[in-house]
């Protein structure tokens, strides 16, 4: 989700809260061994094949095992861990459902389950659901409302145009002014109040269909989204297509199948991840995701420089081949 356009927090850069308490086996056997020891004056612990040591241990497993689940209820209630059903219901908190991408049929056999938007699609869009109760048309709120007009909504880049008064010649009307546009936000004829919302698919390359562009203007002009002033214009991202063909060295005695495997697996994860408005690809990354254990050296045949995108733009691979070069001691 673009979010370079609104103030956010980055819930993965988020401390890991005290209440998460860091577990330690050796350090829960230790507490119980010294407290049985002063109840006991150390009778039966000389040896670690002592009855009372494996039941302390036993003990100890036990309680680390109840400490995790103690963990794991904590975060449970944290937006940024939660997950699965305990999600929904954080979602529920904020009138935000899960959205259905399929629907499911009982009346086939076997029959066929719903398929939901994923939990971290899901978490953005609570994360933005108080920019969504704002009626004076801030840019999160655009996005909020964009992503929720369809699951087939991936990213979402919202700005306007900008205007500056023209110096007019004398004789002019003196209640007249011309604008004269400074940016246009990519539009076409921009004028004020124009509102751009520039929308990144889920589906094939990112370019956003007809069906779906229509889809969100029309959720997008209800009037209880849509601030009176504003014209919405949604239009769909521009696509930077791509391939990557690299070639990998190798380290003698390396399964070379495995790697390359690896390698285009840990690629197209990465690419993945980074399909998103304004996300440039850049060689650097490139590199790094394609030298994995292993590998000697690698060669980046394409792309031959960074892919550079703007902020409604969006880089998207078509094709990602990797071959084994050989060898390298």
């Amino acid at each position: 989700m673009s979010l370079t356009n609104f103030s956010a927090i980055d819930m993965a850069r988020l401390p890991t809260p005290k209440l998460i308490e860091p577990l330690s086996f050796d350090e829960i056997k230790t507490a119980i061994v010294a407290e049985f020891s002063q109840r006991y004056d150390g009778e039966g612990l000389d040896y670690a094949s002592d009855p009372a040591i494996k039941l302390i241990e036993a003990f100890a497993y036990r309680e680390m095992l109840l400490r995790q689940r103690i963990n794991e209820s904590a975060e449970a209630v944290l937006l940024a861990k939660a997950s699965s059903s305990e999600l929904d219901y954080l979602g529920a908190r904020f009138g935000v459902e899960r959205a259905v991408i399929a629907p499911g049929s009982d009346t086939v056999i076997p029959p066929v389950p719903a398929q939901y938007e994923s939990d971290e699609r899901y978490r953005e869009r609570i994360r933005l659901a108080l920019e969504g109760f704002s009626t004076a048309g801030p840019a999160g709120a655009y996005v909020f409302h964009a992503m929720k007009a369809s699951p087939k909504v991936r990213d979402v880049y919202v700005s306007a145009p900008e205007f500056e008064r023209a110096t007019v010649a004398d004789g002019t009307a003196t209640s007249a002014f011309v604008l004269n546009c400074t940016s246009d936000a990519g539009l076409s004829e921009p004028m004020p109040g124009d509102v751009a919302v520039t929308i990144l698919s889920d589906e094939g390359s990112g370019l956003a269909s007809d069906a779906l562009l229509n889809t969100v203007q029309t959720y997008l002009n209800q009037d209880e989204i849509r601030p009176l002033t504003d014209r919405v214009r949604v239009k769909p991202a521009l696509i930077r297509s791509f391939t990557i063909n690299a070639r990998l060295y190798v380290y003698p005695g390396m399964d070379s199948n495995a790697i390359k495997q690896l390698a285009i697996d840990t690629t197209s994860d990465w690419l993945s991840e980074h399909r998103k408005l304004g996300h440039d690809i850049s060689l650097s990354a490139l590199y790094a995701v394609l030298h994995r254990e292993g590998v000697q050296r690698v060669e980046l045949l394409e792309p031959q420089w960074d892919i550079t995108v703007g902020q409604d733009e969006a880089a998207y691979c078509t094709s990602i081949a990797v071959d084994i070069g050989g060898e390298h001691v």
